[in-house]
């Protein structure tokens, strides 16, 4: 018997509203979070979760995504604040809270900077502390009652201590405050990256840090936004928090590219000569929008090319720059290799192999850290240097 549109359509409701009550149930229990180790298996494996092949099983199952939408989904509807280790703020951005770091390593961790601070000035080379925004705002943290995060207690105590022991500091936080920037428009709302527009304003202070310290001569096209063509992608990218969330949860952020219109011919770690384009400017991933991947970010500025040595040929000065730093580096670094002759990368989980002997080899004029707050913790091995006075 062939039932008519009206049943049938009835029929279709019932079941959909049965899996979304389903869902709801699961995302009340917490059963659609994925566990191996006793840890949340998300889409970013880390020695944590103990083996990779069943971690790759659990996060990329069948339609997962598909399932991590109606979740989130069915969570924003019922007013749920958190879902697989991520907060969802007031104004709706997401965010990962972090735990206090205590005195004792925030302590520890100066004193090592500060060692590498003084070996370096005795060569002539300058050092310079960036500390980039948490998500989380300072002055309006919008966090669910009961909820709290430390970043921002962490980086003013590391700060405090950089500059009572001499050591140059740009706490990015208080200069957007001074310049009138609004915190949350710098700050993805799904990613815990800044944005590509962060990543340029940050630059432009870098540059006359570098040039007052050496004197140098400044290609001014580069600090220049008009000599770059800004393109909106519009609900483009889906970051590492977004992934975990969906995309109903918290929506999707727009993406910026901030592409030079002058190009600049640089050498990269293996001897290759290529443009800035070919790259740190990578718009191949800009033709057609991916949602289940969360790599806008860090593909289109570079994937893993912002690490290791590239030489500008066409520099208007000889200043070479180290850099020690995390993915926030990816929206400056391509600023930096087009104004400065060199600029050579190390991810600051390594600082132990950055040695007086490298130092002495790259022979830099400007050292610059820049670390992503997470790295402010309890275990964290970013400031082990070995440059005891």
């Amino acid at each position: 018997m062939k039932m008519s549109k009206k049943k049938t359509a009835f029929l279709f409701t019932v079941i959909f509203l049965i899996l979304v009550f389903g869902l709801g149930i699961l995302s009340f229990a917490g059963l659609t979070n994925y566990y191996i180790n006793d840890e949340i298996v998300n889409n970013e494996w880390t020695n944590e979760l103990g083996n990779k092949f069943e971690t790759d099983i659990s996060s990329t199952f069948f339609q997962k995504f598909s399932f991590v939408n109606l979740n989130g989904a069915v969570r924003k509807l019922l007013g749920q604040r958190e879902m697989n280790g991520v907060v969802k703020l007031d104004n709706g951005y997401l965010t990962e809270v972090l735990d206090r770091c205590p005195d004792e390593n925030i302590g520890n961790y100066v004193n090592r900077t500060r060692e590498f601070d003084t070996y370096l000035k005795n060569r002539g080379t300058a050092l310079l502390y960036v500390s980039p925004p948490s998500t989380v705002s300072k002055s309006d943290p919008g966090l669910p009652v009961g909820v709290e995060d430390h970043s921002n207690d962490n980086i003013d105590r590391l700060v405090m201590g950089l500059k009572e022991a001499g050591i140059d500091t740009f706490d990015l936080r208080e200069m957007m405050t001074a310049d009138g920037i609004d915190h949350y428009s710098m700050m993805y709302k799904t990613d815990h990256h800044w944005t590509t527009e962060a990543g340029f304003y940050a630059y432009r202070y870098l540059e006359n840090y570098i040039a007052e310290k050496t004197g140098c001569e400044i290609d001014p096209r580069v600090a220049d936004l008009s000599n770059y063509t800004v393109t909106k992608y519009n609900s483009w990218h889906l970051g590492s928090r977004g992934q975990r969330t969906g995309v109903y949860y918290a929506g999707i952020d727009d993406f910026t590219l901030i592409d030079p219109d002058f190009d600049v011919t640089v050498e990269d770690p293996y001897g290759v000569t290529g443009t800035i384009h070919d790259y740190f400017f990578i718009t191949d991933f800009l033709e057609e929008r991916d949602l289940t991947s969360r790599y806008t970010y860090d593909s289109v500025l570079g994937g893993p090319n912002y690490l290791g040595h590239y030489k500008n040929l066409d520099s208007r000065n000889d200043v070479k720059i180290m850099m020690i730093t995390d993915s926030f580096a990816k929206a400056v670094n391509p600023y930096l290799i087009m104004q400065f002759s060199e600029v050579n990368t190390f991810y600051n989980g390594s600082v132990s192999n950055i040695t007086p002997e490298l130092i002495e080899s790259y022979d830099p004029d400007v050292v610059i850290m820049l670390y992503y707050p997470r790295y402010i913790n309890k275990t964290s091995g970013s400031f082990d240097f070995n440059f005891q006075e």
